[in-house]
């Protein structure tokens, strides 16, 4: 990337965070549907640890659950299953005969957002969808969680990362881009959206919603995130885990096509299983406050302004990066129908309009 970046060391080169795994609990085939294709129905250690990688990029990470042995079933001595937390979940997806996984969490009362790279093969067009989608929320152990699954019954992808013109880094086709983002509409269960069964949803915020070119961090745009994911190699990717560092939004005109490159960056040992994971700001339960205090200019509470989409491949280098939500070269509007600004509010847009119900 530019030199306002954080250096790319010697050694190091970025891959998307996907990762496969076994074959999760139940699921069917169902047909097509117009835009992807639809699924049917169907550490023994709770400290937190601290620190930076090889690239000295400061964060903190922890399992959001007490403790690896516990039970799916204990909902009111679980913080993963508690709100905000319940709203996010691991995400299966089947590719032909494999399976893989990712993290997706709930935007809308049946819409997940998470990275297009999940759902999709980068510039592969109709042959690159994934045939089936399963949304398992606040899961704690192997065999899911407390509400089982949600299957899938739509995946949707921006333009330029369906038919590969999108802008991405040099020499990193796919990877490193500005449109690295997907929604999964999900089917109702026992009569009920996820949403309403789960007590809400995220919101989420474009251009740069919460953060600031601040002069303590050398006047670069940056925002405290909280990212949440089931990164593979963290408890076998079976318990969410959460990291919160800072995240500076990042610029770069080396890229596959000559237009500007939009991205963030954080601090993050997470890997494999942790893409589309929400990065999140003002995360948690907003406090009671009084004249006497101020919660800022940007204050909403859980908003995603960008889910996981790349690492580093090399261990220890812990960095990461997500497209921006908001304006780029691929959508320049400040306004999608109500829905937001850029790649984000054309995204939403489009699925609203398809599925007004989940919405």
């Amino acid at each position: 990337m530019s030199n306002s970046t954080v250096p790319v060391g010697p050694g190091l080169s970025r891959l998307p965070l996907l990762s496969t795994s076994i074959l999760p609990v139940g699921g069917r085939r169902s047909d097509a549907a117009p835009v992807g294709r639809k699924g049917s129905s169907a550490s023994s250690s709770t400290s937190r640890s601290y620190g930076s990688g090889t690239e000295k990029w400061p964060y903190s990470i922890s399992r959001v659950a007490n403790s690896s042995s516990q039970q799916i079933n204990n909902i009111a001595g679980s913080p993963v299953t508690a709100k905000p937390y319940r709203l996010t979940g691991k995400l299966w997806m089947r590719f032909g005969t494999d399976w893989y996984v990712c993290t997706a969490s709930l935007v809308k009362k049946a819409v997940l957002i998470t990275a297009a790279h999940c759902v999709h093969k980068f510039g592969t067009k109709a042959d690159g969808w994934a045939d089936e989608v399963l949304w398992y929320p606040a899961n704690t152990s192997s065999k899911g969680g407390p509400w089982g699954y949600y299957a899938g019954t739509n995946w949707r992808v921006p333009t330029p990362y369906f038919d590969g013109t999108d802008t991405c880094e040099n020499g990193a086709a796919g990877i490193a881009c500005n449109n690295d983002i997907a929604t999964v509409t999900l089917q109702k269960k026992s009569g009920e959206y996820p949403g309403t069964t789960l007590g809400g949803w995220y919101g989420y915020g474009w251009n740069g919603y919460s953060f600031a070119a601040s002069p303590v961090f050398g006047n670069s745009t940056v925002a405290d995130i909280t990212q949440l994911g089931y990164p593979v190699a963290f408890d076998s990717g079976y318990q969410m885990q959460m990291t919160d560092t800072f995240g500076k939004y990042i610029t770069s005109s080396s890229t596959t096509n000559g237009n500007e490159l939009r991205n963030t960056q954080i601090g993050s040992p997470q890997t494999g299983g942790s893409s589309g994971g929400p990065w999140l700001v003002n995360f948690g339960t907003r406090p009671s406050i009084s004249t006497a205090a101020d919660l800022g200019s940007a204050a909403k509470s859980n908003y995603v302004v960008g889910v996981t989409s790349w690492g580093y491949s090399t261990v220890g280098a812990n960095v990461q990066g997500a497209s921006w939500f908001g304006v780029n070269a691929e959508f320049p509007d400040a306004d999608y129908g109500g829905y937001g600004a850029g790649n984000i509010g054309n995204l939403m847009r489009d699925t609203c309009s398809a599925f007004p119900a989940a919405c």
